[in-house]
């Protein structure tokens, strides 16, 4: 007796050591990919705007981005289902890091269009099956911290690649080698032991199942919706408007290093919040802040103010939270079998998101120079407040 309870003991332990293993795998494998993000989104908007001076073509490069993942999440669980998860994620962190090369080598506009749409397809399905791969290793009670976690680093990692940006500039051949040298050391977490992805059934993997799915959580699918628009356009056109505003490139580009740093620091009490207290009404409280950070951002730009970094540091931590107490909502609402459906209708919501943030923040920002911007991040801000007041629950 005594032996069988000692053995069973040992198994519980290392099951547990196993889902942390796998876990901080999918973590830090984010967080990579993240930095390489952190870092291609102020380099191709800066090249693209001294390439084109045009917020519209800086704004079709994002829906380029937004648009993949549009197209690429809904099929990610019927993928997942019939490829090998560990081998396709590292193909699809290579084909990225070779991305970065091409930028350099061909500065063409619509080829730039297409390697932005194309390694998104690959990177959407990497958080897909990353984000499905966590919320199902992650107890209920200690979910939200978890995914503070996630967060965090993949804050850290996207804040690191702005600041890799920062030091390295945005013009010659330095930036585009560390982006693939970065999204290259994304497959290392990937060779770690561990559970795996607990993969969805072939019969269970399709579109319309996604759709079902995604129709037992409408208010959570737009959370992730209203997170998309926000984040897409805020770090997009934001290190512009500060530039056109009248700040310094480098003091321009840090915006995203302040955002990230927002998400570092913010995510792990949001997460210790949404652990013990209604996900829900904090969820709305964290949406005020796509209200209220334009405003505020608007009044610091009036006299190049460096309090903009402080207002971008809690706009996009507190935004962030948002989408990571969706997806804790999402792990207590769905069973194992349906998470990985569920986090591809929820990415499909992210990118939905940031297909139609930019076609309204980018020509505004040309129409009315450089405000428009702001206006328009204001008007994305509004979604979730107002879905919040008129529907409740789920």
């Amino acid at each position: 007796m005594v032996k069988d309870a000692q053995e069973q003991q040992s198994a519980e332990n290392s099951a547990q050591t196993g889902w942390k293993i796998s876990a901080a795998a999918a973590i830090t494998c984010v967080s990579i990919t993240g930095m390489s993000f952190g870092l291609s989104l102020p380099l191709l908007a800066f090249n693209l705007e001294f390439m084109t001076g045009s917020g519209t073509v800086i704004a079709l490069n994002a829906l380029m981005g937004a648009l993949s993942t549009v197209i690429a999440a809904p099929f990610a669980p019927a993928i997942l289902a019939r490829v090998p998860t560990r081998p396709f994620l590292v193909f699809s962190l290579l084909y990225t890091a070779m991305s970065f090369v091409a930028y350099k080598m061909v500065p063409s506009i619509p080829f730039w269009m297409f390697l932005r749409f194309s390694s998104g397809i690959f990177i959407s399905i990497l958080f897909v099956a990353s984000e499905a791969w966590i919320v199902q290793l992650a107890p209920n009670h200690i979910r939200s911290r978890v995914l503070g976690l996630y967060s965090i680093a993949l804050a850290a990692g996207f804040g690191l690649g702005g600041l890799v940006v920062a030091i390295l500039g945005v013009r010659g051949w330095s930036p585009f080698i560390a982006g693939a040298v970065i999204s290259a050391a994304g497959v290392l977490p990937l060779l770690l032991p561990g559970p795996g992805l607990h993969i969805p059934e072939k019969t269970r993997s399709g579109i319309r199942h996604i759709f079902t799915i995604a129709a037992k959580a409408p208010r959570l699918m737009i959370a992730a919706l209203a997170f998309g628009a926000i984040e897409t356009s805020a770090m997009h056109f934001s290190p512009i408007w500060a530039f056109r505003t009248g700040f310094g490139e480098t003091q321009a580009q840090l915006l995203v290093a302040a955002g990230a740093m927002g998400v570092i620091l913010l995510q792990m009490p949001l997460g210790w919040l949404g652990d013990h207290f209604n996900r829900y009404r904090l969820m709305l409280l964290c949406a005020y802040a796509g209200i209220i950070g334009p405003f505020l951002m608007y009044l610091a730009g009036l006299n190049h103010s460096p309090a903009v970094y402080l207002v971008f540091f809690f706009y996009v931590g507190l935004i962030e939270g948002l989408y990571i107490l969706a997806l804790a909502l999402i792990g207590q609402k769905f069973t194992k079998a349906e998470m990985t459906s569920a986090s591809a209708a929820i990415v499909t919501m992210y990118g939905l998101g940031s297909l139609t943030s930019p076609v309204l923040v980018g020509p505004l920002m040309d129409i009315i120079n450089p405000t428009g911007a702001l206006i328009g991040l204001l008007v994305v801000g509004l979604i979730y407040p107002i879905t919040a007041v008129v529907r409740r629950g789920g």
